[in-house]
């Protein structure tokens, strides 16, 4: 059964390793990943980097990994370095 983590407020470069260690704890259970990105005050390059390459591991196994509810600071940066996909589509 999958579960929704929620990201912390800040993303930004000492945020990436601690980010990286629970999304591959979370990608061996081998279920869709959903994040809740409302929190999210700051996001750096760093952690992107980490939520693509989390993207591209569980793409890679046929899992889902999404971002929901994304905070506006979230928002605007995805859309600004051109990694929309990262968000869940909005209905």
């Amino acid at each position: 059964m999958s579960r929704t983590e929620q990201l912390a407020a800040v993303l930004d470069t000492a945020a990436a390793q601690p980010l990286a260690e629970m999304l591959r704890e979370r990608l061996t259970e081998n279920e869709p990943l959903l994040l809740d990105g409302s929190a999210v005050d700051q996001i750096g390059q760093a952690c992107l980097q980490v939520l693509l390459g989390a993207q591209s591991t569980a793409n890679s196994r046929g899992l889902v990994l999404t971002i929901s509810k994304p905070s506006g600071p979230m928002r605007n940066m995805v859309t600004l370095v051109g990694c929309a996909d990262l968000l869940a589509k909005e209905d």
